[in-house]
């Protein structure tokens, strides 16, 4: 019951040898992983839309504008819990500003806010989904884009359709080896939640009402961009290369991580919900990833080539010194070093402590 990894180790457990600091920042690891790789999906599918617009064709700016509304929220709000999450999982040190962390968070808070703020920008995003599925059920034409795909794909006719689909009844572990599959998943999920609020609103259910619901059905909508994103970013690797087995747990372990968060979602699905075995089969295996992945967290930390300058942290320093530096830095401070201190204290004392501690006698003294 020490709550420490399985595997006893000489000396000091790291720290991220405990099971529940791995469930709290592994997942992290594997976001970041994700937002790089969406990043760059993302660079390559503005510069085609760019050139399409460039040549008069405006069809993909609607799509264009929704995925990445949908990407700026998911995105800020990862970075700022990450931020916060790591802040804590290093206790009070977390909250020094010696650890970086304060000074990260509070310049990373106001991206959920500005250019954009996170519950306007997620209707959006809702309302495009929300667009495409009324013109589904309309018999429109709609523009193939991986919007469309996904509810055309789901959704035959803008609805669900009557028998579930094989891969909601898939074990989950061949979930977790097929990542055609987790991509059908994730969609299939987005999808439902789709038609699930454009029956609610057709059936007279207001914008208003509907509002948090647009929340959630942004939330999927971008859970499967970026899953795809991040599956169509590891394919441009060589068939052999090294880190293809690593990062291709990585993106399962997001998978995994998205139906452990959200497991109402699938549980409450119209059509092919999943059994409470599943979710706890999924997790059994989310945890069993995560530790897997445990093996390669620094290398994958390391491989992001962050420098000390950058970090500015005494506790993530690539020396690893960090009682050492911590030390350092504190005796840094003007009113701890042998020059300044003594002058220092010396006027706090006689203009902050002095006047409450001889309170009585300046009392008396007034009087006098």
């Amino acid at each position: 019951f020490s709550g420490k990894a399985d595997k006893r180790v000489d000396g000091e457990s790291p720290v991220l040898d405990y099971g529940m600091v791995q469930h709290r920042l592994i997942p992290l690891l594997a976001q970041n992983y994700a937002m790089f790789a969406t990043s760059q999906a993302f660079a390559a599918h503005y510069a085609e839309s760019m050139a399409e617009l460039n040549r008069g064709n405006f069809g993909p700016l609607k799509e264009l504008h929704a995925t990445a509304c949908g990407l700026k929220r998911w995105t800020s709000d990862v970075a700022i819990h990450g931020i916060d999450t790591c802040r804590h999982a290093c206790g009070g040190h977390g909250f020094s500003q010696f650890s970086g962390l304060n000074e990260f968070f509070g310049n990373q808070y106001p991206n959920i806010i500005w250019e954009g703020d996170n519950y306007v920008l997620s209707q959006q995003t809702a309302r495009f989904v929300l667009t495409q599925v009324n013109a589904l059920r309309a018999g429109k034409q709609v523009a193939d884009n991986q919007t469309t795909q996904y509810l055309r794909a789901h959704l035959p006719g803008g609805h669900l359709p009557k028998t579930a689909p094989a891969f909601t009844q898939m074990p989950v572990a061949d979930l977790a080896s097929n990542s055609e599959a987790q991509l059908q998943l994730l969609g299939f999920r987005a999808a439902s939640m789709a038609a699930e609020l454009a029956d609610s609103m057709a059936a007279g259910q207001s914008h208003n009402r509907s509002l948090v619901a647009m929340q959630r059905l942004c939330d999927a909508h971008s859970d499967y961009i970026v899953a795809s994103y991040f599956r169509r970013h590891l394919r441009t690797l060589a068939p052999a290369s090294p880190l293809a087995p690593t990062l291709n747990k990585l993106a399962t372990l997001l998978f995994l991580y998205v139906l452990e968060q959200h497991s109402a979602d699938l549980l409450r699905l119209t059509v092919g919900a999943f059994s409470p075995a599943q979710i706890s089969e999924v997790e059994q295996l989310l945890a069993q990833v995560i530790e897997e992945v445990r093996e390669q967290a620094v290398p994958l930390v390391d491989a992001l080539g962050i420098t000390d300058l950058r970090l500015n942290s005494a506790l993530g320093r690539s020396d690893g010194k960090v009682y050492e530096n911590y030390l350092e830095w504190a005796m840094e401070d003007p009113l701890n070093r042998e020059d300044t201190g003594n002058a220092i204290r010396k006027q706090w004392f006689e203009k902050y402590y002095k006047p409450v501690l001889h309170a009585a006698k300046n009392k008396r003294d007034a009087r006098l």
